[in-house]
Parts: C-alpha cells; sequence; structure tokens
C-alpha cells in the first residue's frame, strides 16, 4: 500500500531549512515537448543542482495548474516543478510555486516557444526561481502516473510571480492537471543541519 504519495499540505510550523539545498541554474536549450494536458522542458541532465551534498542533474521542467502543495491549506495559481535524478537514478523534484503579480521572463520563453515550436531559444532557469531558497523537504512520490515513491521532495517556501496573462496563456494548456494533496501519515518534515525557521 503507497504510503508516501505527493503532493501534501505544508501546515504553518513545518520546519523551514535553510542548509542541504544549491542550486546552480544557468540558461538550457529550450526544447519543449507536450502532452494532453501539459507541456514540459527536457534537459540534458547537466548538473544543476546539489541536494544533501550530491549532484543531480536536472531531466525535465514542468507546470500545474493549480499548484499542487497547498500550505495551510491555501492552493496557489501555479506551481513548477524541477525534476532531477542523480547518477544512481534518485530522483528529486525543485517544487516553486507562483503567484499573480510581476510578469516572469522565463515563463515569457516558455509561452512563445508554445507558438513556435521550430524557432531555437534558451530557458534562463534562475528567472523561474526566487532568491531565497528556504525550503521544506519531504520524502514523498511523482504526482504523475505512475506515482512512484523515493522521490525526495524540496518545495521553496517563498512564490515566485507571474501575470495575469501569462497565467492564463499557462492555464489554457495545464488547466486541471494538478493531483489532489495526498494525506501525510506519518512522515515529517525533515529538519535542517543548521538554524531554522518555521512555515508561517
Amino acid at each position: 500500500m503507497a504510503e508516501q504519495q505527493s503532493p501534501v499540505d505544508i501546515p504553518p510550523g513545518a520546519s523551514v531549512r535553510r542548509d542541504g539545498l544549491e542550486l546552480r541554474y544557468g540558461s538550457i536549450p529550450l526544447l519543449l515537448g507536450r502532452e494532453p494536458t501539459a507541456v514540459h522542458v527536457d534537459n540534458t541532465g547537466a548538473m544543476a543542482a546539489v541536494i544533501e551534498g550530491q549532484p543531480f542533474g536536472l531531466a525535465q521542467v514542468h507546470m500545474h495548474c493549480p499548484g499542487e502543495h497547498t500550505f495551510g491549506g491555501t492552493r496557489t495559481p501555479m506551481e513548477l516543478h524541477l525534476v532531477h535524478q542523480s547518477h544512481e537514478g534518485q530522483v528529486a523534484v525543485i517544487g516553486v510555486t507562483f503567484v499573480e503579480g510581476r510578469a516572469n521572463p522565463g515563463l515569457d520563453a516558455i509561452i512563445a516557444a508554445l507558438d513556435r515550436d521550430d524557432a531555437p531559444s534558451t530557458l534562463d532557469l534562475r528567472t523561474l526561481v526566487p532568491a531565497d531558497h528556504a525550503h521544506v523537504a519531504y520524502d514523498g512520490s511523482l504526482t504523475t502516473p505512475p506515482f512512484t515513491e523515493g522521490v525526495a521532495w524540496r518545495v521553496l517556501i517563498r512564490p515566485n510571480t507571474l501575470s495575469a496573462a501569462q497565467l492564463a496563456a499557462l492555464q489554457a494548456v495545464h488547466e486541471g492537471n494538478a493531483r489532489p494533496v495526498q494525506p501525510m501519515g506519518a512522515r515529517t518534515f525533515l529538519p535542517g543541519a543548521g538554524r531554522e525557521a518555521r512555515a508561517s
């Protein structure tokens, strides 16, 4: 019986970590793939993150509308997942939530690519991630079939922003592709090695 499924609700008071996550993002070729309810950006797997001292290559970037993880029961309009894999095959996902505000240049590049598949372009991953990398950490699963467990989740606490026009463009492709929140069960959010904050 599956007991470590994702996404989950992140309640007030959950341990917030500021250690164990180093993002080494830059620009990658914008290779857009399409599925019935999503678009995704595939990557060659060059190292892009160090999690608990272990290097992970970026495999894919994709989005969910609305967001999948909730914070105290509150869901955001969109959530972006940066899917990584280590040389040993372990999967780690960085989750970034988005709220309406200033337009995001990285999302602009993705939206533009929806209408011009043959145009070469790049995606600066740094624009997709807020400067504050404080996060919650827990063990979970993929949120799409086959919902494989053993995934190391790092969900950033601070949201990024997107404009109303960007949200509408992404909802046209992704609306309703969010998995419902799953029970946390006996799991706990992993504590950090250094001084911690708490989710508010």
